[in-house]
């Protein structure tokens, strides 16, 4: 028979394993995310030559456009609804529901017969990848030890960064229809996992479903059902029960639950965050790598290239994974941005240097090293950081409506941004460009630096507490009405 302590060991180690694995299966979902981005990238070429797949015949490069930018529109309804969604019928719920358009979509790409097809498919792809995008981050803030909170909340970053990796190479190695078959895998072995799995004990407090949300805690923390909670999980417990955020709230939202110092600047930083993807230029140089590459001056393979880069990005997310694991959130945050900074600022010159008509034919190893760094460290560190930590930082009641909201803001940001960069890139230049994507990290150092508390190994009572001591004291209240 095990001791107490032995056992209470093998609970926690149960309970990480059964943490790890539920946001190793939502993860799956960002994992379609990056198929969606990338599955572009190598298809165009396909669709545009007279070995098109599609009855219509090739398409044009207003179809290709419009293809790229439905998707944004469709991220941009995703989020709008996701907030509402999580809160109306719980985290997994959500999820699985989710996921039905991006079946939808890649059943469209398989079926299609000319543009119109794609141009419906991207839409649906879109609003599944911008809703899973909101809900991801909550289910796996709420079902996670404080412990493991950093380590899967990076799995979005590296889920993506993989989907991205491995959508390129089924679609240029193994075919037009190669990505779509392994979505419809990917789908399937998604739902079996997920939907035996509970709601998460947060969502369930908000409910006022305390027998469940016990049950679905000690679910989480690897306890049999028919077994007491230990002392450390009873105590936590508690504390959820007891949070300002989860007591006594009602369904719907008011202006009251926006208010506090604290909540506010959860506010702003989460704002801050989510401009990262576009400030740093990240959505940009993902798109137009082969563009850039090519207006740089160098001479080298560019599709090669692209692979490169995507390499980069992986091996970028999966070092962010033990260095957000013993650093946490805040300090990684800082260097991510400073080494983006750095960077970004190094390929303004080498673009300003080719503008002025230097050659710069023997410095292409210049531009392209810059450029994967510029886009693997924003891609992986600085965005999985920035989706996850509003996750912390916002009262539950506010989390879906506050993160949907800037994540709308975002898509629509994006899609005139990459709709536009040339025609402002041919004005001014692609340098300027990289040095205000360059200021923007300044800032993020300075800003995160001030403003962001570290979340590692800390309940949201003791985040809010580290949010309060960030503003002036008037602004302060003596118990934040979360």
């Amino acid at each position: 028979v095990l001791s107490t302590p032995r056992r209470m060991k093998c609970s926690l180690d149960r309970g990480k394993i059964v943490q790890i694995l539920a946001a190793a299966s939502a993860n799956l979902l960002s994992i379609l995310f990056g198929f969606v981005l990338s599955w572009t990238s190598p298809a165009i070429t396909l669709l545009q030559s007279e070995a098109t797949p599609l009855e219509s015949g090739p398409i044009s490069t207003n179809d290709v456009s419009l293809m790229t930018a439905l998707m944004y529109v469709g991220c941009v309804v995703g989020s709008l609804v996701a907030g509402w969604l999580a809160n109306a019928v719980g985290r997994t719920r959500s999820l699985l529901i989710l996921v039905a358009p991006q079946l939808c979509g890649f059943i469209l790409i398989a079926t299609a017969k000319s543009a119109l097809f794609l141009h419906i498919s991207r839409v649906f792809s879109g609003f599944s990848a911008g809703a899973c995008v909101v809900v991801f981050p909550i289910f796996v803030s709420e079902i996670s030890d404080k412990s493991l909170r950093g380590v899967v909340g990076n799995f979005l970053g590296l889920g993506f960064n993989f989907g991205c990796l491995v959508g390129k190479c089924l679609t240029s190695y193994g075919g037009f229809y190669a990505t779509p078959i392994a979505v419809f895998v990917i789908i399937g072995i998604f739902a079996v996992i997920f939907i035996n799995l509970p709601d998460t004990p947060q969502y369930l407090l908000l409910c006022n479903r305390q027998s469940d949300a016990e049950k679905s805690l000690k679910f989480y923390r690897g306890i049999p059902r028919k077994e007491t909670m230990p002392n450390d999980v009873a105590e936590e417990f508690s504390e959820l029960k007891n949070s300002p955020s989860l007591m006594n709230q009602k369904a719907s939202l008011s202006l009251h639950d926006f208010k506090g110092g604290a909540t506010i600047l959860a506010i702003i930083i989460t704002f801050f965050l989510n401009g990262n993807q576009n400030f740093t230029g990240n959505r940009i140089l993902i798109s137009y790598t082969e563009s850039l590459l090519k207006d740089s001056g160098a001479q080298m393979d560019t599709a090669a290239m692209d692979v490169v880069v995507t390499l980069t990005q992986v091996l970028a997310a999966i070092l962010s994974i033990p260095i957000v694991k013993i650093c946490g959130y805040r300090r990684p945050l800082i260097y991510f941005y400073a080494i983006s900074c750095i960077f970004l600022v190094i390929a303004g010159i080498h673009f300003y240097i080719a503008e002025c008509g230097f050659d710069v034919h023997n410095f292409g190893w210049i531009i392209v090293t810059s450029l994967a760094i510029s886009v693997a460290i924003p891609g992986t560190g600085i965005n999985s950081i920035s989706f996850a930590l509003p996750a912390e930082i916002l009262p539950v009641k506010i989390r879906g409506t506050i993160i949907s909201l800037t994540l709308v803001l975002s898509w629509i940001l994006a899609f005139f941004s990459i709709q536009f960069y040339f025609s402002l890139a041919n004005f001014w230049g692609h340098s300027l460009w990289m040095w205000i994507f360059a200021t923007w990290c300044f800032f993020g150092v300075i800003i995160t630096y001030l403003l962001v508390p570290e979340t590692k190994g800390k309940n949201f009572d003791e985040i809010v507490k580290l949010l309060n001591k960030r503003i002036p004291k008037r602004w302060r209240e003596s118990t934040d009405r979360d």
